[in-house]
């Protein structure tokens, strides 16, 4: 089925931009815009900036605890198939795994031991 196009004159076009245009600036001016507030026990916009921050160090940390915990399992597999062949860099790589495995796990106590 073939879309048929409606030809418009000029005043028409510029009647019909103008009645879009005035549409749209009405919508913002009579819709009733949403007043926030902020935090009962918030006494300034740093504490609440602070806490969001806290709560997103948190979730990061959660993550990268839990991919070093998987990493961690995965090297320990890896180094008991290692064991079983002559190969000594196969060994290696899996040593090396679950160092980096270790970092990851305790990365978030590592840093909050630095920090102090």
């Amino acid at each position: 089925m073939k879309k048929q196009k409606i030809k418009l004159s000029e005043t028409q076009r510029k009647a019909l931009q103008f009645l879009m245009i005035a549409a749209f600036v009405s919508i913002f001016i009579f819709v009733p815009q949403l007043t926030v507030f902020a935090e009962e026990g918030a006494t300034d916009g740093a504490a609440i900036v602070t806490g969001a921050f806290n709560n997103l160090t948190a979730i990061i940390t959660a993550i990268v605890s839990s991919i070093g915990s998987i990493i961690l399992l995965w090297a320990l597999f890896e180094i008991g198939v290692s064991m079983q062949s002559q190969e000594g860099t196969m060994q290696a790589m899996g040593f090396k795994r679950v160092g980096g495995g270790l970092v990851m796990t305790l990365a978030p106590q590592l840093v909050s031991a630095i920090i102090g």
